[in-house]
């Protein structure tokens, strides 16, 4: 199964579940699903030195 992580844009609670789940809601309104990483894991594509926004890795 594809699994999709969503986050709540008030109190940013992030929640990985199933892809073929409706978005959960959280405070009151839909969570928005974070956006796939375009970068890979390996420490030569320095990942972890971006300030880039979050994003669904796809590991647990």
């Amino acid at each position: 199964m594809t699994q999709k992580t969503y986050r709540c844009e008030e109190c940013e609670h992030e929640i990985t579940q199933d892809a073929a789940l409706p978005a959960p809601d959280c405070c009151g309104d839909s969570m928005k699903a974070l956006p796939p990483c375009e970068k890979s894991h390996n420490a030569e594509s320095a990942r972890l030195a971006d300030s880039d926004e979050a994003c669904d890795d796809g590991i647990m």
